[in-house]
């Protein structure tokens, strides 16, 4: 089941083959909650809105229409939870978190075994983004994550947040422009400039 599609997994489901959600699951899980950690920066709100995710795929799974795709179906699910618990936190709510944490770090920055110094600079670029991306406003944020860390085509992205294309472009053009001002003011412009 492993290298069926999404889809072909979801009409599995849909027949009642529990295996075909598990191989969903297997398939998804990581991304929706790295998306959702670094959307919140907090591992167990991710934790909760990943769960709830599949939870709400789980209950609407005999009204699933393939049209947008099982991913951006799901995505849009976390996106929405993400944002709902963003405004709760702007209404004073929720406590915004400093920061995600060990666990938060940066996927694109790869390890490879590097020297004491490479390590240094790799856990500083990996804070300073970190910061740079709580600071980001969340439409800004979401399509960051989603296109340059999820790996999303542009009309997926679209799709997931409900704007046009040329709306996603602008969010990403203002986000990657703020990062790199943010990290440029941290002193790591240069340095981090292929994690951004």
């Amino acid at each position: 089941m492993s290298q069926d599609s999404d889809e072909e997994l979801v009409t599995a489901y849909q027949r009642g083959e529990p295996q075909a959600f598990e191989a969903l699951l297997k398939r998804h899980e990581r991304g929706v909650f790295n998306f959702s950690l670094r959307m919140l920066g907090n591992r167990m709100e991710a934790e909760e809105v990943t769960q709830e995710s599949f939870l709400r795929f789980i209950r609407a799974s005999s009204r699933y229409r393939t049209e947008t795709g099982f991913r951006n179906y799901l995505y849009r699910i976390a996106r929405n939870l993400c944002l709902d618990l963003l405004r709760k936190r702007s209404r004073g709510s929720v406590e915004t978190p400093e920061a995600a944490g060990p666990e938060g770090r940066m996927e694109s920055i790869p390890n490879g075994n590097p020297g004491p110094d490479a390590q240094a600079d790799a856990s500083r670029i990996r804070q300073a983004l970190r910061k740079a991306l709580r600071a980001l406003p969340p439409e800004q944020r979401e399509v960051f994550l989603l296109k340059e860390v999820r790996d999303m085509k542009l009309q997926d992205v679209a799709s997931v947040t409900g704007t046009n294309i040329n709306t996603v472009k602008s969010r990403l053009r203002y986000a990657l422009l703020a990062l790199r001002e943010q990290l440029t003011r941290e002193g790591l412009g240069k340095e981090a400039g292929h994690a951004v």
